[in-house]
């Protein structure tokens, strides 16, 4: 693999990442005021993020 495709790898493996942060980022306020267990937060989170890909 030259350092060209190395590079076009890495770049879209961290775009992903920096989204995904954003996304987190957006909707963290609205994580704020919820009193559910963590768990369940971080399973609302997970469905939100995968609802969020399809209506895009």
């Amino acid at each position: 693999m030259n350092t060209r495709m190395t590079n076009a790898l890495i770049r879209q493996a961290r775009s992903l990442g920096e989204r995904a942060a954003a996304e987190r980022k957006e909707r963290w306020r609205a994580l704020e005021h919820v009193t559910l267990s963590p768990s369940r937060i971080s399973d609302i989170t997970r469905a939100a993020l995968v609802l969020n890909q399809h209506w895009k």
